[in-house]
């Protein structure tokens, strides 16, 4: 790997100006001269598990982190059972490599139960960067169940039909009972409930409370559809509850704010696994929100059609939204392999963003991670914060529909990492009220760039970037012109193998793969979200 140049712009030279109206286009003066070299100051690793917590295993689990450094990171992994360290499992991971659990590259280990005790595992995580003097991250310890032995019991299947159940019976599948909450009421905690087909389930009141141990899971019965097993509104006030291959819906009266599913103030958490989430009056006509009331959720598979916004999650994997009015990723604390299409604020009035990341106190800081994601059809902003501190966006592209929106970053930005962004079509705007402290923008595709002539983007090392426009052409390594994609007229951003943006990259040790999953070429990766002559997309 090539050691990784660093520099910062100055601002001695001539800068764009913006002008007063944020929906015209900036004006473009002289562009930036070459910058000059920066020693790098210490910075933190940016890092999060890409697990849900809280499951039972029976079977080998990988679990795994996302990590992101500009020098690079390693990984190690200290794995506590029946009271102390399995040394055979904990270990250090030196690279990150395809996790075939989760389909993701990034930093894992192998855990088997039948080598670990039945009960509680706790896999700690501290991401280390390979550079000199930086600093490491200990992730919040990881809560896991190995099973190996089956001395973990969590009853029989509790089944549900909402037409012709009775809840007086016993809730086996020829007994089923009639509604959700007197499932939850029989079933064990750890347990799953099955749904038979029907539209009027509610998840209302459910009861159960809050110290639950493990996931209880609400499922389709096996053999139903995911469109034929309808649930919502409602506010559980149950822990820990799982909702798998099912239909969640809001249908407020009027447009205005509303939820689907609402927790206890930050005291429960909700895991949505393969659900469809949707709004039946339509994006334009009732919008909404999916989780409310500090709602810890994490999303994993499934789609988002019809609200307002994507699902705020701690985190979202595999998860697709099409056709909202609004932001898409805002509330996401790590989102990996997900995407949106088709973001249209019609006449609400919205504002929207593939991502935003504003925080009005200057105190605060957003903490975010982006990876594997892309938007396409979108008439909205694309990447747009304000305060953000130890963030990564890797492997993204944003295609904007018919609208003059920025990407655009202003207030205080203190370690943030752009590294292969693809951006065909949008202007990159660095706002008045900049402050960038120790940001990089590595191996990205950029239609244009304005800097504001009161940004102050001291802090910001530019590296190895393409520039579409001439003009905008800035940083270290910079190659300008036509990127050659593969098909634009039809929103594929691929690259040809002949593109100038095809080689000559910043080889990254944390970023081994391009957002379909295919090897960088260590010597010379592309720049932008794909390595060249990759093909169409999957």
């Amino acid at each position: 790997m090539k050691a990784l140049r660093l520099a910062v712009l100055v601002m001695s030279v001539p800068a764009w100006t913006l002008v007063a109206e944020e929906t015209k286009a900036p004006t473009e003066a002289a562009a930036t001269g070459p910058a000059t070299a920066a020693s790098p100051k210490a910075t933190r690793a940016v890092a999060a598990w890409d697990v849900v917590p809280y499951q039972v295993f029976d079977k080998p689990f990988n679990a795994g982190v996302v990590a992101f450094h500009e020098t690079g990171c390693k990984v190690e992994f200290t794995v506590l059972a029946g009271g102390k360290e399995s040394p055979a499992a904990s270990k250090v991971v030196a690279n990150p490599t395809l996790n075939e659990q989760t389909k993701v590259w990034e930093y894992w280990v192998a855990l088997d139960p039948k080598a670990l005790p039945d009960g509680p595992v706790e896999v700690r995580a501290k991401v280390v960067p390979l550079g000199a003097g930086m600093i490491s991250r200990e992730l919040e310890p990881l809560m896991l169940y190995a099973n190996g032995g089956g001395s973990l019991k969590f009853g029989e299947p509790v089944w549900v039909d909402g037409d012709k159940g009775d809840d007086t019976q016993d809730g086996t599948e020829a007994r089923p009972l009639k509604t959700l909450k007197a499932a939850v009421r029989k079933a064990a905690d750890g347990g799953t409930i099955y749904l038979k087909a029907g539209k009027g389930y509610s998840p209302n009141g459910l009861g159960g409370g809050l110290k639950r141990s493990y996931w209880t899971v609400i499922a389709s019965a096996p053999g139903v559809n995911r469109d034929d097993v309808e649930l919502g509104p409602g506010r559980p006030g149950t822990d820990k509850l799982c909702f798998r291959n099912v239909t969640l819906y809001g249908d407020p009266p009027t447009r205005a704010y509303n939820t689907i599913l609402s927790g206890e103030q930050g005291r429960s958490i909700v895991w949505v696994d393969g659900c469809k989430l949707y709004n039946k009056k339509g994006r334009w006509e009732g919008g909404g929100e999916a989780f409310g009331n500090r709602y810890v959720a994490y999303v994993t598979g499934g789609l988002t059609t019809e609200m307002d916004n994507g699902p705020g999650a701690l985190l979202m994997r595999d998860h697709r939204i099409v056709k909202i009015t609004s932001d898409a990723f805002t509330g996401v604390r790590t989102a990996i392999n997900s995407s949106v299409e088709d973001i249209d604020p019609g006449k609400t009035g919205a504002h929207p963003d593939f991502h935003q990341s504003y925080i009005g106190d200057r105190t605060k800081y957003n903490h975010v991670i982006l990876y594997n994601c892309w938007g396409r059809k979108c008439i909205s902003q694309g990447f747009f914060g304000h305060n953000l501190q130890d963030s990564a966006f890797v492997n993204c592209l944003f295609q904007k529909g018919d609208t003059v929106m920025y990407s655009q970053y202003s207030g205080l930005m203190d370690h943030v990492l752009f590294i292969h962004i693809s951006l065909p079509n949008q202007t990159w705007l660095w706002r008045e009220g900049l402050a960038t402290s120790n940001c990089f923008m590595i191996d990205c595709i950029i239609a244009s760039m304005g800097v504001v002539k009161t940004a102050d983007v001291s802090g910001l090392v530019l590296e190895s970037n393409h520039f579409l426009k001439a003009e905008s052409k800035r940083g270290e390594n910079a190659t300008a012109g036509e990127a050659q994609f593969a098909d634009a007229e039809n929103l594929d951003y691929h690259l040809k193998a002949t593109s100038p943006a095809g080689r000559g990259g910043q080889a990254l040790q944390c970023v081994p793969a391009d957002m379909d999953g295919r090897p960088y070429d260590p010597a010379s990766p592309s720049r932008g979200c794909y390595q060249a002559g990759g093909g169409k997309e999957k």
